[in-house]
């Protein structure tokens, strides 16, 4: 309990001071005036499409599971728990927290513990694929000079695409591992070679995971057109290339991964970050707030169905 309370204590920390170092520099009375001037229209469209990407969301990670599950669920119930666990998001370690609350309600029922949980943290590789090679491309359109941005992007993206090809592809791996394999004690070989083989068992069902990472692409341009669709509603003359929201997106998707509350705080940090010097502080953090506000909106749905889960289970359990 000791380590629970000392770690959510950490992460409010840190999700308290990123809050504490935006928030001192945005000049509050041009915030509302942003929010009073900007385009209703445009941001409410972009509103309701980040709240409706929950559905591709959980698509991309129905195509994966239909591998291992095949028919047995229907795209409905992997939607209520894609709801569900971005309700827990909010309260649990870094953006990607929702996903273990994911694996336990996916795998409680599940003789196979470990290899459908895999599934989720396939569905989370494919997405991190997928939104850094949209990086490394829009990298080579945007124009930023930033030479640890022009490294860190590409060489990324290159460790996960190498990743990729082990996971699909079994003789490159045993050629790869074997060096490894004769330095390693027997009891950790046996750990990585099941962990593989776990993994390997989704990504040799090319087909479904192929449509995975086509579904994946399209959603992440969805996502980031929608924060560029969404900036061009707040600022009254805007000229941002849409090609810098293909890098930057995928960096405040990165920077999420640091512990704290949900992202929370990390994540407004960054929009700013990123991109103040195009569009100024304050309209960076009116876009952050935006986002944010639609992640609040996808939390509160999914703690309806969380709720009316718990409560139907309980009914049919003869506790009500």
């Amino acid at each position: 309990m000791k380590k629970k309370a000392i770690s959510i204590l950490i992460k409010t920390v840190i999700s308290g001071t990123f809050l504490f170092l935006v928030i001192k520099k945005i000049d509050f009375r041009q915030l509302l005036d942003i929010f009073k001037n900007s385009n209703i229209y445009l941001v409410s469209i972009g509103l309701l499409v980040f709240i409706g990407i929950s559905f591709l969301l959980a698509f991309r990670w129905f195509l994966i599971l239909k591998i291992y599950l095949k028919n047995k669920t229907s795209l409905f119930y992997i939607w209520k728990l894609t709801m569900i666990g971005l309700f827990f998001n909010i309260f649990l370690p870094t953006s990607a927290g929702g996903d273990a609350v994911k694996i336990f309600y996916l795998v409680k029922e599940d003789k196979k513990k470990f290899l459908p949980g895999i599934s989720v943290v396939t569905d989370r590789f494919i997405g991190s694929l997928t939104v850094l090679t949209m990086g490394t491309i829009g990298l080579i359109f945007s124009g930023i000079d930033n030479l640890k941005i022009k490294i860190f992007i590409p060489s990324l993206t290159f460790i996960l695409i190498l990743f990729y090809f082990l996971f699909s592809n079994s003789n490159f791996a045993r050629k790869i591992y074997a060096p490894f394999k004769k330095i390693l004690p027997s009891f950790l070989n046996e750990k990585l070679t099941f962990l593989y083989n776990s993994f390997n068992f989704y990504f040799r069902e090319k087909k479904l995971i192929f449509l995975s990472i086509i579904s994946s692409f399209f959603l992440q341009c969805i996502s980031i057109l929608t924060n560029f669709i969404i900036a061009s509603g707040i600022m009254r003359n805007f000229s941002i290339p849409v090609s810098v929201f293909f890098v930057y997106i995928p960096l405040i998707w990165l920077s999420t991964m640091i512990p704290s509350i949900g992202g929370l705080g990390v994540r407004e940090f960054s929009y700013v970050f990123f991109f103040k010097s195009y569009m100024g502080k304050e309209n960076a953090f009116a876009l952050s707030l935006i986002f944010l506000l639609s992640i609040f909106i996808q939390a509160i749905i999914g703690s309806i169905i969380f709720l009316i889960g718990n409560l139907t289970a309980a009914v049919r359990k003869g506790k009500f």
